[in-house]
């Protein structure tokens, strides 16, 4: 609910403000923001992880997308602030910039807890069925992606030292696993924003 009284905000920031300040701004210094926007989406998208790991051509069109959005949040947020410049009081302008900074944070830190809060159903998974003790070379792809995941409640709940350095060097196996069989898919789920408790499957090579 939060989020998406964030995102109407901004829509109506935007979608008011913004034409107030293109309209307001000479021709001239339209030209030299559009060359900085461009500026702006090709810095990020050199840095981002797929074009800097040297990834498929396939996982690099998430850089271009994020170069691209990195653009027009700049083109957005100038203009917007720009018009509400133009039209309010700079106290005013400034007070509103604060209030959908504050709700967009909060929204963000409530939707990254909900995401990397274990399901109660996972956690006894894991604690009931540890990972195999077999070694990794001798599990399937499948075996390996449903081991990585389960080992991450299991990382969550443990609270044996001996216990997680265990964990940690399987999970660091599995992953090395991964990459040897397929690395073209393991690099396909490190460019999409793999997490700690992610399934790496959907972005592996279907094996017939």
């Amino acid at each position: 609910m939060l989020a998406r009284t964030a995102w109407a905000t901004a829509a109506l920031l935007v979608g008011v403000f913004a034409p107030l300040g293109v309209l307001g701004t000479s021709p001239g210094g339209l030209a030299g923001l559009g060359m900085l926007g461009l500026t702006i989406g090709a810095l990020v998208t050199a840095v981002s992880p797929p074009v800097r790991h040297g990834m498929p051509a396939r996982t690099r069109t998430a850089a271009l997308r994020a170069g691209a959005l990195a653009a027009a949040i700049f083109f957005a947020l100038f203009f917007t602030v720009s018009g509400m410049l133009a039209t309010l009081s700079g106290a005013l302008t400034a007070a509103l910039v604060v209030v959908f900074a504050a709700l967009a944070l909060v929204a963000d830190l409530r939707r990254s807890d909900h995401r990397s809060r274990p399901r109660t159903n996972d956690v006894v998974a894991a604690v009931i069925s540890p990972p195999p003790a077999r070694p990794v070379t001798e599990l399937s792809l499948d075996e390996l992606c449903t081991s990585w995941r389960r080992s991450y409640f299991q990382l969550l709940v443990s609270r044996d030292a001996s216990a997680r350095r265990h964990l940690v060097q399987r999970r660091q196996d599995y992953l090395d696993e991964i990459e040897r069989r397929d690395r073209s898919g393991f690099l396909r789920w490190l460019g999409s924003g793999a997490r700690p408790g992610g399934d790496p499957g959907p972005y592996l090579t279907p094996r017939s």
